[in-house]
């Protein structure tokens, strides 16, 4: 009788922890909760590949940059000029409050935070990612370059 009850308890233990874990793993592997992975690169390193990569722009800002209009494909942003900082990258949704968050670097001056694969973003009649960058915890002004 004593083995039952020892048996029973490991399966209820067994039974709770793995349903706990099944609920947390789905959480953590949504795609909206998930931030892209971000690789950072010198300007000198992406301009070194001739032919791949666009230049769309840039934008001098104090904590939100203007949008830069992408195809798909690849993203970059480079700090030309500003504070070494956090700077993350979102998706605006024009018209709503839904905007999508996708990943964020620490940039100094002359880097570039490089998100391959942006092609989800690609939405609209447009038929563009429009894509803008949050400078966090920094003051003063910065310049962030746009590459496609």
């Amino acid at each position: 009788m004593k083995f039952k009850k020892i048996a029973c308890s490991i399966l209820l233990v067994f039974l709770v922890s793995s349903f706990s874990t099944v609920f947390a793993s789905e959480e953590t592997d949504s795609p909206t909760s998930s931030p892209a992975s971000i690789s950072l690169v010198s300007v000198s390193e992406l301009a070194s590949v001739p032919g791949q990569w666009d230049y769309i722009g840039s934008s001098t800002f104090t904590s939100s940059s203007a949008i830069a209009y992408s195809t798909g494909g690849d993203f970059a942003f480079c700090l030309y000029s500003g504070p070494t900082a956090v700077y993350e990258l979102w998706e605006d949704d024009p018209g709503n409050n839904n905007n999508d968050y996708v990943g964020k670097a620490e940039l100094s001056k002359n880097q570039c935070g490089i998100v391959r694969g942006i092609g989800s973003f690609v939405d609209g009649d447009n038929k563009r990612a429009e894509f803008y960058v949050k400078k966090i915890g920094a003051g003063g002004s910065a310049r962030i370059d746009f590459w496609d």
